[in-house]
C-alpha cells in the first residue's frame, strides 16, 4: 500500500554533505512520542493468534459471491478447508458485525456459533483429531462497509466511471478482509490456494487474483471463476468490477515465462499501453535484485481501480491516472506495489507490529529502482527525499497481538527504508548488502519472516552482531544524533574531529564515515566526547548520508 504522506509536514531535512536530519532542526526539543490507542478486547480477538485460531491451518478457501452494485449488496458462501493441528472442538472465523450470517454447516449438519463482535466462535459437532482435514461452510450476506478514504481507510468502493457504468473495488489491508467475507483474518494463516467465483451484472467484467479459468453469461448475470495457485494473505484477496477492456504482453522471467495482463477502462486504453511498459521493467529489476517472480502460474496483472493503489497479489490495484509521480522518475504505484509481490505478499510478517518488513523493504526497493536506471546520485537523492517525511513519534516495531496499524505513521515506509540504507552505509560493502537482501528473500519466500530473522541473517553474513543498530532504529523511537565540532591543533599540525552520540541507547556503536581528502574514513563515536585526528582540513561528515541528526556544537570538548 502506498504511504499517506502528502498531508504531512516534513519534519526532517536533507543538507548536502551533512546527512539526514531525523528531527526538525528548528525544534529545541524532540516532538513528544506518539501515544498508542487504548486497545480493546476486540482488538485482541482480531489481532492475537490464540488457541481457537492457532488450533487449525486453513488450506483452502472456496468463495462464491454475488455482487450487486446498484444496491451495494453482497450475498455469498465460503467453504473453508482446514487441517487440525491439534484436537479441535472450537474455532474462530471472522466477519464484520454488519454482515449477516445465514448459516454455518459442516458434513455433520448445521453448527452452533456465537458472535463476539467480529469474532465468530464456532462449536463443531464433534472433536476433530490432530492431523485430520475438515470443512466449514458459511452462508452470509449484507452491505459491506464503504471505504471512507481507500486504500488507507478501507472498505468497498462503489463508484461510476465516465460513462456512468459501475466501477467497484475493495481495499482492506488495515481493517481486514473479514469486512467482506468470512475467513480467518490473521497474517499467520495463509491458505495454500483459493477459488473465487463471482457473479455481476451481465454488461460488466470482474477481475480477481490468479488465473481466470472460466466465464459465462446466464439469466442477466456474468459469471467469473478465478483460481489462485499459491498461498495468499487475506487482505490481498480482492475483486474489481467494471466495464473493463483487456490487453496483455508476454514476459520472459528469470525462471518462468508468463503473461502480463492489464485491465483498464476503455477510455484509458492508449494511455495504459504506454504507461504500463514500466511493469516489465520493474519485474525484471526486482527479479535481478531479489529472485524470481513468486507467482508465475498466476501471472501478473495491473487493474485500473477506483482508488489510488494496493498490492493485491497478482492483481495490483492501479489508480494513479497513468502518470509518473512520487519522488522518482517512474510511476510510483507500479514500482511500489510491484515490489510488494516480493515484500509483503511473498514474505509476510507474522504480525502487523512488524509491517515494516512489507513497507520499508518496498519503499527501499523504489530507491534501488532509481539507482538502477538513474545512478547512485539519484538513489541518494531518493532516500533523502523520502526521509524528509520521517516523524520519529513511535518505534517502527509496534504493539503485538492487537489489530493495529496507524496509516498516518509513514515511518514504516520511510524510516524502514532509511534504516536499510543506513545498514548499507554501515556495512560499506554494496555487494554484501545486496546479497543480504537477496538471501533474506530466498530463505523466506512464500512464507513468514520476523525482524529477528533478518537480524540473524545480517549477523551470519557479516560475522558481526548488529543488534544495537536494529534496537536503535526499529525498537527505539529517537533518531540518533551526532554532535560534532572541528578544531585545528597547532601542536600536532592536524585537524581534529570532536564528536559524541546523543539520543541513543547505551550500546550504540555505529561507525560514522567522514569524507577526508577524497576518501571515506570511519570513526566510531560513543556517548562520551571523543577526539579523532585527521590528516586533511577538508572534512565532510556522513558523505553517504546514513540516517542520523547532525548537530554542530562549537563548544564540544571545551576550548
Amino acid at each position: 500500500m502506498r504511504p499517506f504522506i502528502f498531508s504531512l509536514l516534513a519534519c526532517s531535512l536533507l543538507l548536502s554533505g551533512c546527512g539526514f536530519l531525523g528531527l526538525n532542526p528548528k525544534r529545541k526539543t524532540p516532538r513528544k512520542p506518539g501515544k498508542y490507542p487504548t486497545f480493546t478486547r476486540q482488538d485482541s480477538l482480531q489481532g492475537a493468534y490464540h488457541d481457537v485460531r492457532s488450533n487449525n491451518d486453513v488450506t483452502h478457501y472456496d468463495l462464491t459471491l454475488d455482487i450487486d452494485p446498484e444496491n451495494r449488496y453482497l450475498k455469498g458462501e465460503v467453504i473453508i478447508s482446514m487441517k487440525a493441528l491439534r484436537e479441535v472442538q472450537k474455532l474462530q472465523i471472522d466477519l464484520f458485525e454488519n454482515m449477516q450470517i445465514n448459516s454455518i454447516t459442516s458434513s455433520a449438519g448445521e453448527l452452533s456459533y456465537a458472535r463476539n463482535g467480529i469474532a465468530i466462535n464456532i462449536e463443531l459437532a464433534s472433536q476433530i483429531n490432530a492431523g485430520s482435514d475438515f470443512t466449514v461452510t458459511i452462508n452470509y450476506e449484507g452491505k459491506p462497509i464503504k471505504a471512507k478514504r481507500p486504500p488507507w481507510n478501507g472498505g468497498f468502493v462503489w463508484k461510476k466511471d465516465e460513462s456512468k457504468n459501475p466501477f467497484v473495488g475493495v481495499a482492506c489491508e488495515l481493517k481486514g478482509a473479514s469486512l467482506w467475507w468470512p475467513m480467518k483474518d490473521h497474517l499467520m494463516d495463509e491458505p495454500d490456494s483459493v477459488d473465487l467465483h463471482f457473479s455481476v451484472p451481465e454488461d460488466l467484467f470482474c477481475v480477481s487474483n490468479g488465473q481466470l479459468r472460466s466465464q459465462r453469461k446466464e439469466n442477466g448475470k456474468a459469471y467469473f471463476d478465478w483460481h489462485v495457485s499459491y498461498p495468499i494473505n487475506g487482505y490481498n484477496v480482492t475483486v474489481y468490477v467494471g466495464d473493463y477492456t483487456h490487453f496483455s504482453m508476454p514476459y520472459k522471467g528469470l525462471e518462468d515465462d508468463f503473461q502480463l495482463d492489464f485491465y483498464v477502462l476503455p477510455e484509458h486504453l492508449e494511455q495504459a499501453k504506454q504507461q504500463f511498459k514500466q511493469a516489465p521493467q520493474s519485474l525484471q529489476a526486482y527479479e535481478e535484485y531479489f529472485g524470481a517472480y513468486p507467482w508465475p502460474a498466476d501471472g501478473y496483472k495491473l487493474v485500473e481501480s477506483p482508488y489510488a493503489g494496493m498490492e493485491h497479489q497478482s492483481a495490483i490495484a492501479y489508480g494513479e491516472k497513468f502518470r509518473n509521480g512520487g519522488f522518482g522518475s517512474f510511476d510510483y504505484i507500479i514500482v511500489h506495489e510491484t515490489a510488494h509481490e516480493w515484500w509483503g505478499n511473498s514474505i509476510t510478517a507474522t504480525d502487523f507490529s512488524e509491517a515494516w518488513i512489507h513497507e520499508g523493504f518496498a519503499t527501499y526497493s523504489e530507491a534501488l529502482m532509481e539507482e538502477r536506471f538513474k545512478g547512485k546520485e539519484a538513489y541518494q537523492r531518493y532516500i533523502g527525499l523520502t526521509s524528509m517525511f520521517i516523524r520519529n513519534q513511535r518505534p517502527i516495531i509496534g504493539p503485538r497481538d492487537v489489530k493495529f496499524w496507524d496509516f498516518h505513521d509513514n515511518d514504516l515506509y520511510m524510516k524502514g527504508a532509511a534504516f536499510l540504507h543506513t545498514l548499507r552505509v554501515v556495512l560499506n560493502d554494496d555487494a554484501l548488502f545486496l546479497d543480504i537482501l537477496k538471501s533474506f528473500y530466498q530463505e523466506y519466500q512464500r512464507g513468514f519472516a520476523t525482524t529477528d530473522d533478518f537480524l540473524k541473517l545480517v549477523n551470519t553474513k557479516t560475522g558481526t552482531d548488529y543488534g544495537y543498530l536494529f534496537d536503535q532504529y526499529l525498537y527505539a523511537r529517537a533518531c540518533p544524533e551526532l554532535e560534532f565540532a572541528f578544531r585545528y591543533n597547532v601542536v600536532t599540525n592536524k585537524s581534529e574531529f570532536i564528536c559524541r552520540w546523543t539520543n541513543v541507547n547505551e550500546d550504540f556503536k555505529m561507525p560514522v564515515y567522514l569524507g577526508v581528502g577524497g576518501k571515506n574514513v570511519a570513526v566510531i563515536p560513543s556517548s562520551e566526547v571523543q577526539t579523532f585526528e585527521l590528516e586533511s582540513s577538508t572534512i565532510k561528515v556522513n558523505p553517504r548520508d546514513a540516517y542520523m541528526k547532525l548537530t554542530e556544537n562549537d563548544k564540544l570538548g571545551g576550548k
